[in-house]
């Protein structure tokens, strides 16, 4: 008789079929094995079903699903629906998991209830699976009601989350309109429904290559969706919900306090993409507001460093904006 699965995994993937082998062998070495993995095909074009052919064949716990193309948010909602799970992962085809990836997490959650997510560091890798040197803030990461701390920006790498799937029933499908940010909108929604954990140490791979969905988008449709998602986890919304600012441990004044100052980084990492994109005159306008949201943003060696670059983009935007883009 089958053990039904204690973890599901969903995978949506869109025309990386160069990564997935690396994807599903880093899965099917894992040192903890009842799991199943939910594949969803978001309308590939190239090889895609082909490969998974191959392994559905060699393992069961692989099912594989196609949809037509619909965007990244759907996918994974799809995948999602199809979970047995007690436990749910997410992680994009193109990523890879360390062999005592699940084992550790699973350890974790199961030894206490009240945690409903957690999630690690990754470290950074390029297309041939080369080491490449880690940023600071995929390193860093929060335990306990982090509410708060998830407005001022998104720390929780896509590659590692294990999430506890009876919370997920009340969450809600991940937004299409929110893309490239959809998973910060759901983690938000997520933080508000009991305690994250953050593992200090690396337990994914997160691959940097030219066809990254964040590398195609625009510096507008970036500022656009950053403000949606604060604008949906913020706005009235939690005032008019005096329960969940106590459950979250924040008093009205704290929250407009965050609220204010997560605007004030937002437009100033927007004023990044725009600089990065080469428009130093936008960028300059978006770090206006940024300082108009929080003075003390004059201090901030991030807004300094900003402010110089709209300075020199004017004598030579490329070098500018090969400087900044190494950051992401």
């Amino acid at each position: 008789m089958q053990t039904a699965p204690l973890i599901s995994i969903v995978i949506p993937s869109y025309n990386q079929a160069k990564y997935i082998a690396y994807n599903l062998d880093s899965i099917l070495a894992q040192t903890y094995s009842n799991f199943e993995v939910i594949f969803i095909d978001d309308g590939s074009k190239d090889n895609t079903a082909e490969i998974l052919k191959s392994y559905t064949e060699k393992d069961s716990r692989i099912k594989y699903f196609y949809q037509n193309n619909s965007e990244r948010a759907v996918a994974r909602s799809h995948g999602i629906s199809k979970a047995n799970g007690k436990y749910i992962c997410l992680v994009d085809s193109d990523d890879t998991w360390l062999p005592h990836k699940l084992e550790t997490q699973l350890a974790l959650m199961e030894n206490d209830p009240e945690i409903i997510l957690c999630y690690a560091p990754v470290n950074r890798i390029d297309p041939e699976n080369k080491p490449l040197k880690n940023a600071a803030r995929q390193q860093e990461g929060y335990s306990g009601l982090i509410y708060k701390h998830l407005l001022m920006r998104n720390f929780i790498p896509s590659v590692t989350p294990m999430i506890r799937a009876s919370v997920l029933k009340n969450i809600g499908e991940q937004v299409t309109d929110f893309i490239p940010y959809e998973d910060w909108d759901f983690w938000l929604r997520l933080s508000r429904c009991g305690k994250f954990h953050h593992i200090k140490e690396a337990l994914g791979n997160y691959r940097l290559h030219p066809q990254q969905s964040v590398k195609n988008v625009k510096a507008p449709r970036i500022e656009e969706v950053t403000i949606k998602v604060l604008d949906a986890n913020t706005q009235e919304f939690l005032l008019e919900h005096a329960e969940c600012l106590n459950f979250l441990d924040l008093d009205e004044k704290d929250f407009k306090a965050s609220v204010k100052e997560a605007y004030s980084l937002a437009y100033l990492r927007v004023a990044y993409w725009y600089l990065v994109a080469g428009d130093s005159k936008t960028a300059q306008e978006k770090l206006k507001v940024s300082l108009n949201k929080n003075t003390l943003r004059l201090i901030d060696p991030r807004f300094i460093v900003l402010r110089l670059c709209c300075y020199l983009s004017s004598f030579n935007k490329e070098l500018v904006t090969k400087f900044l883009g190494g950051f992401h």
